[in-house]
């Protein structure tokens, strides 16, 4: 079956979206329903009239629960959660059709259109008062079998559309969050960060300083991963620490002798892909919060392994106890939390963030499953070639 032309299929979804196309589509279910009653009714061997009444008694009892559940109860009431009123509303589509069903019955039985074949279908409703034909448990427990498979199934399709809709809207809010977040990690490489970094470069061109170039080297390292090499679901592992170093180095230039950087890298990080913009915020909070709010001789310690498709980082820190006090983490790590929880079962990662006190340390532990890159590729994900340096 040859599929219709992608822009052909925007439009009818467009105009289906508009007030008339959904009109013209739920004229069309309401047909086909009405050709469904027919065919079925039609199989009791009844005259015409009577067949039609049935068909007409089906389908304004129908199409009246159908709206009343869709534009009512299902949005005022049952996503409100208000149960009671929930239940009280179901009741009331049932005995909307056991009234439509009794005034039917009622009409064609003063007409003398009740054949003898149609009596004990009928009668379970007209027997008797109008109170026991419609609201007694006799009356009820036999009605309820035409009410499952006539009214019952509109309302359960229109209902399961909503739940697939809400799911397919939820669905499509987490990527854009994801993606909303991944351009926030980007702007960790913060306005505060890059402006020391430019009032140092500058210094360093005034002092006609060796190290000048080196600093926009990497700079530029920086900032051309977060703008066009990060947008990728996955991105080679080794790339992602190149921009680590990148950034390492520059806060060696930075500080120069007051800090201490420790930094240890093991495994074939070529084997690997990973989600891009991960460990950055990790890192860049130990300067942030640990070396920038310390006039001592501060310290950052970085240990990195990636070995039997998993992934070890280790990133410790010191701090000034006359530092305010403030909660392990930022607004950084918890996006990074976010994203973990996003991209990872909670069986690929572990991810540990703890404050010593008696130390004056902060400690971050993150182990993660690694994408292979064999496997990244065909899967198909948008993968971005390592770029050379810049």
């Amino acid at each position: 079956m040859r599929l219709l032309p992608a822009d052909t299929r925007a439009r009818a979804s467009r105009f289906f979206a508009t007030p008339g196309g959904r009109l013209l589509r739920h004229a069309a279910w309401w047909l086909l329903f009405v050709g469904f009653e027919y065919y079925v009714f039609r199989s009791f061997g009844q005259p015409p009239v009577v067949t039609w009444a049935f068909v007409l008694k089906d389908t304004v009892a129908t199409m009246g629960s159908y709206y009343f559940f869709a534009e009512v109860l299902l949005p005022r009431v049952l996503l409100r959660r208000r149960w009671l009123l929930t239940a009280l509303g179901l009741v009331a589509i049932y005995y909307f059709w056991a009234l439509c069903s009794y005034a039917c019955y009622a009409l064609l039985d003063r007409a003398g259109l009740i054949s003898a074949d149609l009596y004990s279908y009928a009668h379970r409703f007209l027997d008797g008062s109008f109170w026991a034909g419609v609201f007694s448990w006799r009356s009820v427990s036999m009605g309820l079998n035409d009410f499952a498979v006539t009214v019952v199934p509109p309302i359960l399709l229109r209902f399961l559309r909503f739940v697939l809709h809400s799911s397919n809207h939820s669905l499509r809010l987490e990527r854009e969050n994801l993606h909303l977040e991944v351009n926030f990690l980007k702007a960790q490489v913060n306005p505060h960060f890059l402006f020391n970094t430019l009032n140092n470069l500058y210094m360093m061109v005034v002092k006609q300083d060796k190290r000048a170039p080196d600093m926009v080297q990497h700079l530029t390292q920086l900032l051309h991963y977060t703008v066009f090499e990060s947008e990728a679901a996955l991105v080679p592992l080794a790339r992602e620490v190149e921009f680590l170093e990148a950034y390492l180095q520059l806060e060696r230039l930075r500080y120069g002798q007051k800090v201490r950087i420790d930094y240890q890298q093991t495994g074939q990080l070529a084997a690997y892909r990973v989600t891009p913009l991960l460990f950055f915020p990790f890192v860049e909070n130990a300067f942030k919060h640990g070396v920038d709010s310390s006039l001592d001789a501060s310290w950052v310690a970085i240990s990195l392994t990636a070995a039997e498709g998993w992934l070890h980082l280790e990133v410790r820190n010191s701090y000034s106890p006359q530092a305010p006090r403030r909660e392990v983490g930022g607004v950084g790590i918890a996006n990074v939390q976010k994203r973990l929880a996003l991209h990872y079962l909670p069986q690929d990662y572990q991810l540990h963030l703890v404050q010593d006190p008696e130390t004056h340390t902060y400690h971050v532990v993150l182990a993660l499953r690694l994408a292979s890159a064999a496997a990244a590729v065909s899967a198909g994900a948008s993968l971005l070639p390592i770029s050379p340096t810049l």
